[in-house]
This record gives structure tokens, sequence and C-alpha cells, in this order.
């Protein structure tokens, strides 16, 4: 079976969706195109039409971990499948059931799967799919736990606590009464908490005095600090100071200043809209964009979006559009000084190239922001 990750998302998944492509997106420990690989493992091969850009961007942790995996970088399928299903085991089997039994599906206006020669389409809404950022972190914690456990049966790790070639000095205390816990060629080091469900990737080094608690992802080359809960973190972001970071999603290249810290939880105890839709919960913080910068002390609010290449300084109490300076006041990069701001943070031409491209695209969302030079006083 050839099964293809094409289909349109049709839900907001701004601003991760400025620079990611959904299949790229991280919930529950790793990207959604690695869920359906190691649950399809040598039962389909999993097919998806992307620029090489995003292939190069995008790297797999998987394959770190020596997991075979059937991937073809095509359009050409048997059956097409929409990624923001959520990649549960159980919601896996139902599509390849329903794939089996020649069965396009929709969940109201929204088609989950289409068959290739298929003239029957069906209404199943049992098959959860993410509706928004914010559904990456209501399902971040259960389904890390479930990802984790059949990553283990893959390379075949047994204990609770798993420390594939890395490396920890000194006193590291683990608490897995929540869910296992995954280090994937890392380094820690003491003292260091981690508390279960969580996946600390390739190349990541935790500082003394980190406080990693359940649901915590550091997908790759990330280096942390500070107190950090059920957060998804993408490659190359640096949080090397003090701060908390919770039910939050960080892009790539993200610079969290000294004292940075996210509030996930409003004072009314009421449920947090995000960019204006109510997603009915009670607890989430940020979902901030890639090559994002915080200056020190800086306040991030319950719920906000921080679009790609913002630079955000003190109570950041509003969503801010990509490419922008938030100080009280918005104002908008100038074209030239992306291109430099982001080739000095990655050192990668090809990085800052890709910057401007989105900068290009999202010109829009700054159309009523004033362009200008934004200087500390």
């Amino acid at each position: 079976m050839r099964l293809a990750l094409t289909l349109p998302c049709d839900s907001p998944m701004e601003p991760i969706s400025y620079t990611t492509p959904i299949p790229y997106v991280i919930i529950g420990g790793l990207r959604i195109i690695e869920h359906w690989l190691i649950r399809l493992i040598n039962e389909a091969t999993v097919a998806l039409n992307v620029e090489q850009i995003h292939i190069r961007r995008n790297k797999l942790l998987i394959s770190e971990l020596g997991v075979p995996f059937n991937i073809e970088y095509s359009s050409n399928a048997d059956a097409y499948v929409n990624p923001c299903i959520i990649p549960y085991t159980s919601n896996v089997k139902m599509v390849v059931r329903h794939i089996n039994n020649n069965e396009s599906v929709t969940c109201g206006d929204h088609y989950l799967i289409k068959v290739k020669n298929s003239d029957e389409t069906i209404n199943d809404c049992s098959i959860e799919f993410i509706k928004g950022p914010w559904d990456i972190i209501k399902h971040n914690n259960t389904l890390l736990s479930e990802t984790i456990k059949i990553l283990a049966g893959i390379i075949s790790l047994r204990d609770d606590v798993m420390l594939y070639e890395s490396e920890v000095s000194g006193d590291v205390k683990f608490n897995t009464s929540g869910g296992p816990v995954l280090v994937v060629k890392s380094s820690i080091n003491a003292p260091v908490y981690i508390k279960g469900p969580a996946l600390i990737g390739p190349g990541t080094v935790l500082s003394p005095f980190t406080y990693i608690r359940e649901g915590t992802v550091a997908y790759m080359e990330d280096k942390l600090s500070g107190e950090i809960k059920n957060t998804v973190i993408d490659c190359c972001t640096f949080k090397e100071h003090y701060g908390y970071l919770g039910d939050s999603y960080v892009g790539k290249w993200v610079n969290f200043g000294a004292g940075t810290t996210v509030s996930n939880l409003k004072n009314t105890l009421s449920t947090v809209k995000f960019m204006g839709t109510n997603t009915g919960m009670v607890k989430l913080g940020p979902i901030i964009g890639d090559w994002v910068k915080t200056g020190i002390n800086t306040g991030i609010m319950t719920g906000k979006a921080i679009g790609s290449g913002s630079h955000v300084y003190g109570l950041v109490t509003i969503d801010t559009p990509p490419f922008t300076i938030y100080n009280g006041e918005l104002i908008a990069f100038n074209r030239e000084k992306v291109h430099e701001v982001i080739l000095r943070t990655t050192h990668s031409s090809e990085e800052a190239e890709y910057a401007l491209r989105i900068y290009d695209l999202t010109l829009s969302l700054r159309s009523n922001v004033k362009v200008g030079e934004y200087k500390l006083p």
C-alpha cells in the first residue's frame, strides 16, 4: 500500500504553517510523517510531495535512531490522507481499514481520506484531527507516551528511562510515574530533573538546574535550561537561561532571552482563545514561529501567536505578525534587515533566503504596520 499525506489540512495552523508543511509539524515527540512511518513499518509506503528545502529543514529524528521506514517523495499513491489526522495508533488503524475497504472518508466539509478510484465516500468523525495548533498541545502528552513505547520496541529498549547514546553527568533525577523518558544522543549536565513522558532528541544539551516536566519534547539540537512543561520545541532553539515555558509550541532557531516567561493560565481560569478561536482549553501558552527572539525578562501572555521572525520585548499582550518588532507597539522589519539577522542567527544563506521568501509571502499581514528600526532606550 502507498498512502500520501497530501490532502489539504483545512485547519488554521498559523503561525507554524508559515514556514513548516503540516506533515513536518511535531506532535507527541515526532513529526507527523514519522508517526505514520513507525506505525506502518512493513505495511505501507508513506509518500510526501514537498520541496527539497523542506526535506533539508525538517530532519527526521527516527533516522538518528536507525529506525527502518519506507518514505517516498512523490504525489503518487493508492490513497491520500489528511496530515492533520492525529496519528494515534488507533486512528492510523482506522485509516488503513477504510483504505482496505476502498472507502473515502469525510468529516463534515473536511476530507480525511481519498482512496484512488473509490466510488464510495462515507462520513466518519470518529477519526480525530487537529483543528488548530492548540490541539497539538492538547494531545501532545498522551501521544508522546504511546510513541516512546513504540520507538522503544523498535530499537529494543525496555526500561522506563532509556538513554540512547547519551551522556549524563552527575545527579540526574528521573520520574517516570506519568510516562517513560527517552534521551537520544544528547548531553545532560546535572543537576537536572526530568519527569516523563519526555523526549530529548539528538544533539540537545540540558544545562544544570534544568527542570523538564511531563510532555516536554526537545526535538533536535536544542540548548535548554529553566522550567519546561508540555511544550514542543523544534530544532536549533536556545533557551539557556531561567524562565518558564509551558503548554507551548516553539519553532526552529528561536532564542529566548534570560528570564523569558510565558503564561499558560488566565487569572479568571476561563478557556483560552487563540487568534480569535475559543480553544476550549484552560491551559495554553504561546505558539511561536521560526526565528523568533525574545528580550531579557520578556513575558508572553496566555495563548498568543508569535509570528515567524518576530522580536518581542517586555510584556507581550497581542498576537505579533511575522517579521515585526513588539515593545508595546508594532514595527515591521525592512527586507534587507531580515536577511542580515537570519544569516547571523543560523549561519546559513539558504535559511536566510528562505526567510526572505516567507517575508514576501506574509507582506499582507503587515500592511498596517509601519516599517522602521527599533532601538533599545
